[in-house]
């Protein structure tokens, strides 16, 4: 199978015991179908700490934007099934991770340390949630009551 980002050759491999497609050239990541839902499942228990010390050390002096760069919305990248291009996706629309689906959902195709960063930003999201977990379920009701009272009116 050839690479989605480069064009090179793919060997198969496994992330956290998930197999995936990995180029040698560009460092990208082909996954089939579902196989990115099992990662994020398994994924932040499994993060090793020197990946995570890599990943969160920052070398530029702007603070990190969250979303897609300019080269990530206009690179082109294809199917290695169906040679469709792939549509460029901001995981959860603020992670600055990019992801590129196959409109045919054949699969997705993430690009260099873009699996280990999404993994870590889920990790992040879900300590964050279980700490501050009251407040925002409380926040969560205000809000429905505020919806609800619009719709009576």
């Amino acid at each position: 199978m050839f690479c989605s980002g480069c064009g090179g050759a793919t060997s198969p491999g496994r992330y956290f015991s998930v197999p995936v497609d990995a180029c040698d050239g560009c460092g990208g990541t082909w996954l089939e179908e579902g196989r990115l839902k099992w990662i994020i499942e398994i994924g932040p228990k499994s993060l090793p700490a020197d990946r995570v010390k890599r990943l969160t050390s920052y070398s530029r002096p702007v603070s990190p934007s969250y979303r897609l760069g300019e080269d990530e919305t206009r690179r082109i990248v294809k199917c290695p099934y169906c040679i469709g291009i792939m549509r460029p996706v901001n995981y959860s629309a603020n992670s600055g991770v990019a992801i590129y689906k196959c409109i045919n959902d054949h699969g997705v195709w993430v690009p260099k340390d873009g699996i280990d960063r999404l993994v870590l930003f889920i990790d992040t999201w879900d300590r964050l949630l279980r700490e501050h977990g009251p407040y925002y379920t409380h926040l969560a009701q205000i809000e429905r009551k505020r919806f609800l009272r619009k719709l009576t009116v």
